[in-house]
């Protein structure tokens, strides 16, 4: 029986890791700006937001700008290492660094 408990989950994660979509960090992403008070954002074309962590880049951006914005996905943002901004939960996709934009 735990050898099936076993291999279901083996299955359930790789099954979750192929369908995943990958972001192609060599080419620019047609992305808008969000921002809250929980952090500034990318949202792509998918509808998909990521947290930016370099996002002093973008501070002369507006919230709605449509920006053409290369960004690779991250694990570590030290600009955000222990800070709560504040209460506000904004799902997202994961941390990126901005390369540069358009």
């Amino acid at each position: 029986m735990k050898f099936l408990s076993n291999l279901f989950l083996i299955a359930a994660f790789s099954v979750s890791i192929l369908s995943c979509k990958s972001i192609s960090t060599n080419q620019f992403h047609s992305a808008t700006i969000v921002k809250d008070c929980s952090g500034t954002y990318l949202r792509t074309a998918e509808k998909v937001d990521y947290l930016v962590c370099n996002s002093e880049l973008l501070k002369d951006k507006k919230e709605g700008e449509k920006v053409s914005v290369n960004f690779k996905m991250t694990t570590e943002c030290p600009e955000r290492n222990g800070e709560i901004r504040c209460m506000l939960y904004h799902e997202n996709k994961g941390l990126v660094r901005i390369s540069s934009f358009k």
